[in-house]
């Protein structure tokens, strides 16, 4: 017939057949979309999951609920990113973000060091593994609460007192922590009293009792029993740690290499803010 040798009618017949595969695609896509699948491997995490947090094996239960759980999750997802829940949400950003730079790198090879490599890093390193010196003191405490503005007074008249040769345990005020400490870090007395106080202290000297230093807490007295100087950490006794920190920052590394690379395949654009 001569209607189907016309172009026009090849055309839309054409058009006709793209419409009716577009349509038989899309609806596979759907049922696809629609379909959850829990595999064999997924469940094995899951329940390594699971009995990581409970401590136990999964019973019979236990994995039907942790089934359900995951189904419920999937829909919920899958509904939420059908309604673009997701798109411009900071959190949810972040949270892939983070996702992704747990997986980037992470297939980087790390090769053991030699001997010579390890101990030349250790060398560059050494003080990371020192020991930090360290402080034993007493102190006497004297509370703003119970004190107000005469608290600084009350201070100065126990410090003649114990100058004088007075019992340091019989004065000031009840502390809520010890009033002795033993070879304490730095860091470890700042984290007790807060960085000031612990500055000051290890400014002091062993033996005599200092003049009111401030705290978190209010002032105090402090006299340092004994001092422990840091000490240089020697390779052979902690190799194995040498070991963990250098594959660490290998790790760090790679994955900002990897990071690197990874946004250098994306042209950046940073518009102009009034």
């Amino acid at each position: 017939m001569k209607i189907f040798r016309d172009p026009i009618t090849h055309f839309v017949l054409i058009g006709l057949a793209l419409v009716a595969l577009n349509a038989i695609w899309n609806g596979w896509q759907g049922e696809q979309g629609r379909t959850i699948i829990v595999s064999a491997a997924e469940i094995g995490r899951l329940e390594q999951i699971w009995a990581n947090t409970a401590g136990r094996v999964p019973t019979g239960a236990d994995r039907q609920q942790i089934i359900d759980q995951y189904v419920q999750e999937e829909a919920l997802v899958r509904e939420a990113e059908r309604l673009g829940l997701g798109d411009g949400d900071t959190i949810i950003r972040r949270r892939l973000a983070q996702k992704m730079a747990f997986l980037v790198g992470d297939e980087t090879k790390i090769d053991d060091p030699t001997d010579a490599e390890l101990k030349d890093w250790f060398a560059d390193h050494s003080d990371r593994f020192a020991a930090p010196e360290m402080r034993s003191f007493n102190h006497v405490y004297f509370s703003p609460e119970r004190h107000g503005s005469a608290v600084e007074a009350a201070a100065k008249t126990a410090l003649d007192q114990l100058r004088s040769g007075a019992e340091w345990k019989e004065l000031g005020d009840p502390f809520i922590q010890k009033r002795s400490y033993a070879a304490v870090p730095e860091r470890e007395v700042a984290r007790l009293f807060g960085p000031e106080f612990a500055k000051d202290i290890f400014r002091l000297g062993k033996g005599e009792w200092s003049e009111p230093i401030g705290s978190a807490f209010g002032l105090h007295l402090v006299r340092i029993a004994a001092i422990d100087s840091a000490a240089k950490a020697r390779f052979e006794p902690i190799r194995e740690e040498v070991l963990a920190a250098w594959q660490d920052e290998q790790r760090t590394n790679a994955k900002r290499a990897a990071l690197e690379d990874l946004i250098g395949h994306y042209k950046v654009v940073v518009e102009k803010t009034q």
